[in-house]
């Protein structure tokens, strides 16, 4: 009677025991397909970044506006609110730094330029806090 006691508490331990083993990997799994979505949302919000950049300072027009609305759009729905508020904030500080920069030239859009990559600096300290990749020191030559 007692074996048969022990071996069902332990086919019970078992099967809790797989319960949460299979919840903690599904979780696991799920935080790094969440880390990967976010991971290409942050790449192409700095990609458009730089080539909404290149479009404005050689007098092009607006098209990658629409990519950088997208990839902040993402970042906002997955991404803690801090850094979903930073890159919206990041995105509309490019917008009018490059309307300014195609309307007048570098010279008058160089203080609006200048904060917004300030912005982007600061935002990248975050993606790569949130990502949990560490920051590297600056090597002074």
């Amino acid at each position: 009677m007692l074996s048969a006691l022990i071996a069902v508490a332990g086919s019970l331990l078992g099967v809790v025991l797989g319960f949460f083993a299979q919840h903690l990997q599904a979780d696991l799994a799920h935080r790094r397909h969440l880390d990967d979505l976010k991971r290409e949302a942050y790449a192409e919000l700095l990609r458009a970044v730089s080539a909404s950049y290149a479009q404005a300072s050689s007098g092009g027009g607006t098209s990658e506006d629409a990519a950088l609305l997208k990839a902040t759009a993402v970042i906002q729905l997955l991404a803690a609110p801090e850094i979903g508020s930073a890159a919206r904030n990041l995105e509309k500080q490019v917008s009018m730094a490059h309307e300014l920069l195609r309307q007048s030239g570098y010279e008058a859009a160089r203080a609006k330029i200048d904060a917004a990559d300030q912005s982007r600096l600061e935002l990248i300290r975050l993606f790569k806090a949130d990502l949990g990749i560490r920051q590297q020191l600056a090597i002074t030559a």
